[in-house]
């Protein structure tokens, strides 16, 4: 922002009117606060458009409309239903959020990973959102992800990596 006036409310308290005169950038300390008030956004149109059952997440027998979406920092991971039209919802509501924040989502570096490795379904949904297609197993926050049960084994990357900081 470079110019106009901005007012920012905390808690229903709108604070005075100030001047814009210095865009952020990235690096400034500002950005992953304003980041994350803007993907928070994002959230908040998943969870509607999981209420309104214009799409549905992974294990909704299990929690209602099932877990769509998981964050932390910048780090977004979407998880669907194999279901195209829902799938569509999914993808009109990114370009929504686009549009809405200014933000732009890196399909380059994104990849779509079935959990049942399908790899004639994957490049349907790879050709819907203009990404590659993933495999497991993935890392999310260090952590192993596989599209089954962890075995014991899996851990052992990140318990050695654990006692080498605990020890060193």
């Amino acid at each position: 922002m470079t110019s106009g006036t901005l007012s920012v409310k905390v808690n229903d308290s709108m604070g005075s009117y100030f001047k814009c005169g210095k865009g952020v950038r990235q690096g400034d300390p500002l950005s992953p606060h304003l980041f994350n008030i803007a993907v928070d956004t994002l959230s908040k149109m998943i969870a509607l458009a999981q209420s309104n059952k214009f799409i549905t997440g992974l294990i909704p027998e299990y929690i209602e409309n099932g877990v769509v979406i998981l964050q932390y920092a910048d780090d977004t991971i979407l998880c669907l239903e194999d279901d195209l039209e829902k799938t569509k919802n999914m993808k009109y509501l990114l370009y929504l959020f686009e549009s809405m924040s200014g933000l732009k989502i890196n399909f380059n570096k994104s990849e779509i990973i079935m959990v049942t490795e399908d790899l004639d379904k994957s490049k349907v949904y790879s050709e819907m959102f203009n990404c590659v297609i993933g495999s497991w197993p993935i890392k999310y926050l260090g952590v192993p992800v596989f599209g089954s049960r962890l075995h014991v084994m899996d851990w052992v990357p990140l318990d050695e990596k654990l006692v080498k900081r605990l020890d060193g």
